[in-house]
C-alpha cells in the first residue's frame, strides 16, 4: 500500500496505468467536497502548463527544477501521476515539514492541501496533476 502526501495509509491506493486510471479516479473523486485557503497554484507559478481545464478537472504539469521551490499554493482534492522519480520537502501552512519521495509511474491521491514544494533531488520534478474541481457539473 502506498501512502498519500499526508503519509497516512489510504485504502485502495494502487499503481495504475497512466491517464486511463487517473481519469477513472478523477471521476469518482469529483463527488468529494474540497476546500483550501492558500493561493491557486496557477497564480503563484507563472507559466504553469495546463493541459485541460473544464468544469470537472484541471490537468496540469507540476515541474520544479533542482533546488527550486514552488511557493505556498493550494490544490483541491487531486491525483498525481509521477513522470519521473523525485524527492521533495513539503512544507504545510502551519510550518509542518515532511519528505515526499516517489518513483516514476506511481499514481497517488491527495485530499485538499496547501503547501510549498522544494525539490531535494538531483533531477527536476515532473508530475502530472489532475485536480478535482469542487462542485463541478460533470457529465
Amino acid at each position: 500500500m502506498f501512502k498519500n502526501e499526508t503519509k497516512q495509509p489510504v485504502q485502495g491506493e494502487m499503481m495504475i496505468k497512466p491517464f486511463r486510471g487517473m481519469m477513472v479516479l478523477a471521476c469518482f473523486a469529483g463527488m468529494l467536497p474540497s476546500a483550501s485557503t492558500a493561493q491557486d497554484r496557477a497564480l503563484v507559478v507563472p507559466g504553469m502548463k495546463v493541459l485541460l481545464n473544464n468544469d470537472c478537472v484541471r490537468v496540469q504539469y507540476h515541474d520544479v527544477g533542482v533546488g527550486q521551490t514552488a511557493p505556498m499554493h493550494s490544490h483541491p482534492a487531486y491525483v498525481v501521476y509521477t513522470l519521473a522519480p523525485f524527492k521533495a520537502l513539503i512544507t504545510l501552512k502551519d510550518g509542518t515539514q515532511r519528505i515526499s519521495e516517489h518513483k516514476a509511474g506511481e499514481a497517488y491521491w491527495n485530499p485538499p492541501i496547501s503547501h510549498s514544494v522544494k525539490n531535494l533531488g538531483k533531477t527536476p520534478i515532473h508530475n502530472l496533476i489532475v485536480e478535482i474541481k469542487p462542485g463541478g457539473k460533470c457529465q
